[in-house]
């Protein structure tokens, strides 16, 4: 298992927030076992999405994809999004 950070800024938050629960098929057909997404505090237009993903070379292939290009332009998103790949190395409780 793989994480996935990723951060943009968009154009309108709720355009973003429709395209992108449209394209959970897309993420889904690449391993995505879920996402969270988040806002940066006092700037909404800032998203900073949070996925895991069962394979990290589909979800690698996923970021390179026409489709993710197309939909990222659908949504809105300003300029390529930053993504980055996480290697989990602690997990603690509260």
């Amino acid at each position: 298992m793989t994480y996935v950070l990723v951060r943009f800024i968009v154009e309108d938050l709720a355009k973003w927030k429709a395209t992108f629960e449209e394209a959970a098929g897309l993420r889904k057909n690449f391993s995505s076992m879920g996402v969270r997404g988040f806002t940066k505090a006092g700037s909404p237009n800032e998203i900073v999405i949070l996925g895991e993903y069962a394979d990290v070379e589909k979800a690698r292939q996923m970021f390179q994809s026409q489709e993710f290009r197309e939909a990222t332009q659908r949504a809105g998103v300003k300029g390529p999004p930053e993504v980055t790949f996480l290697d989990e190395v602690l997990n603690l409780p509260a």
